[in-house]
């Protein structure tokens, strides 16, 4: 008997939060996505809500709200202030920030969402080559809103040409030893948006370079272990080969790092023939000719971006964290100064397991 009346309160009290959630759902505006940018020495925020309709089965309409303020809390608080109901962030996937703004450094505009209980710890961070309201004021022109599309862009993106870039991974980089952020770095492109490459930081700066899209193929191949994407080498004009990672494997080999850092990165990858020009079809494809170019010209693509990173003073791949996990008594100070000038060596070994092409 005590069991039944315990389970008949319980239920009653499920269905009063259920109307209770309903009520409260019928008076906010969800965020979707935000975009922030700099205007003079102000902080333009432009954000899309979704606003009740009524009937029961109406679907939820789209508007825009914009403000211009000193900060973000203040930027959101004067869009409340234009708005019947209070915005709130339970459903933010994207935050967007524009180049300009980015360039100026993000943790203030990062942290107001890091500390918001409304929001999601999944959520992804982006920069706009141009301004971060472009792209959230394209909800006219999309079929699903710029949030939605902005995510699923990135989500696909991540398991190909970029690396994992939520919320967390951001503040770990950002806050972090021996590491710096990277973002992907989107453009509007007519009636579309579409990921341009990866922005790189020096801590929270967007420093206005990036890694192109067709080689962020590469820069996964140097941070993580993967099974997807596809990569082009050019050997010359109309003579190219297309690879099809099948696996991708690297290990970081750092000695003497308190001293006189030497540093290794070996990576091996498995690939198959997607397409070959400049060959004879008819004829057997000479697979460790291939193999043996393409070392070279990847090989070659990868020291460069390695090289890269050093001269502008950024380790967006983590040298420096993998060097202070395997070194006792880690001297980072010592590790800071040494990086740029540091010996650093990419061992590229490609294995073709299979081909798409008839012998």
């Amino acid at each position: 008997m005590k069991i039944r009346l315990l389970l008949i309160t319980l239920a009653g009290f499920l269905m009063t939060a259920c109307g209770v959630e309903k009520q409260i759902l019928e008076d906010i505006l969800i965020a979707e996505v935000v975009g922030y940018d700099a205007e003079d020495k102000k902080i333009k925020g432009t954000v899309v809500v979704s606003v009740p309709q009524p009937g029961e089965e109406a679907n939820l309409g789209k508007e825009v709200y914009e403000a211009v303020s000193h900060d973000i809390k203040s930027a959101r608080q004067q869009e409340n202030a234009k708005t019947p109901f209070p915005i709130v962030g339970g459903r933010l996937t994207v935050i967007l920030y524009g180049e300009e703004l980015a360039g100026k450094g993000l943790n203030d505009y990062v942290d107001t969402y890091r500390r918001d209980p409304m929001v999601g710890r999944d959520l992804y961070l982006a920069v706009v080559h141009g301004k971060a309201e472009d792209v959230v004021k394209m909800e006219p022109k999309l079929i699903k809103t710029p949030g939605v599309q902005v995510k699923e862009l990135i989500e696909q993106n991540i398991r190909t040409n970029l690396p994992d870039v939520d919320l967390h991974r951001y503040l770990y980089a950002c806050h972090g030893k021996g590491i710096d952020p990277v973002l992907p770095l989107l453009e509007t492109a007519g009636d579309h948006i579409r990921v341009k490459g990866i922005a790189l930081f020096k801590k929270d700066r967007y420093i206005g370079k990036y890694i192109p899209y067709e080689d962020g193929f590469l820069f996964k191949v140097l941070t993580e272990n993967f099974k997807m994407g596809s990569y082009e080498i050019k050997w010359k004009e109309n003579d190219f080969t297309e690879i099809n990672n099948v696996e991708s494997r690297v290990h970081y080999h750092i000695s003497d790092a308190n001293q006189d850092p030497k540093v290794r990165i070996e990576v091996k990858l498995k690939a198959s023939l997607l397409e070959v020009q400049g060959y004879d079809l008819g004829k057997a494809v000479d697979l460790n000719k291939i193999e043996a170019r393409a070392e070279h010209v990847i090989g070659k693509k990868l020291n460069e971006m390695v090289t890269m990173f050093q001269e502008n003073h950024i380790d967006p791949i983590a040298i420096g964290d993998h060097a202070k996990s395997k070194t006792r008594n880690f001297d980072q100070r010592h590790w800071e100064k040494a990086y740029p000038y540091i010996p650093i060596e990419v061992d590229l070994d490609i294995e073709m397991i299979q081909t798409g092409i008839a012998d």
